[in-house]
């Protein structure tokens, strides 16, 4: 599978597994290939509607959310959804 296949995989896997949350603004963040176990790990990202911060801000139209990632383990000859897993961002300052 090419990296195009296994992102659009992952991220339509997100898309199904998640319906029921209703995510929004779901978009492909990282994609890496291992060698040693011939699987994609795809990083999605996505919002849910408990993400949005209730403030005054997002009121006024500013609606800054939290993002969640997941990380996809796609097996690269079968294209089998191996694992979801959550990715936890580290702030950098």
């Amino acid at each position: 599978m090419d990296v195009r296949e296994a992102a659009r995989t992952a991220k339509d896997y997100i898309i199904e597994i998640f319906a029921d949350e209703q995510i929004t603004n779901v978009g492909l963040e990282e994609v890496v290939f291992e060698d040693m176990s011939n699987n994609w790990k795809i990083t999605i990202g996505f919002s849910r509607p408990w993400d949005y911060k209730k403030t005054l801000l997002a009121a006024l139209g500013d609606a800054s959310s939290v993002r969640s990632y997941k990380v996809v383990n796609i097996d690269d000859e079968s294209g089998r959804v191996r694992s979801v897993k959550h990715r936890t961002l580290i702030d950098a300052d």
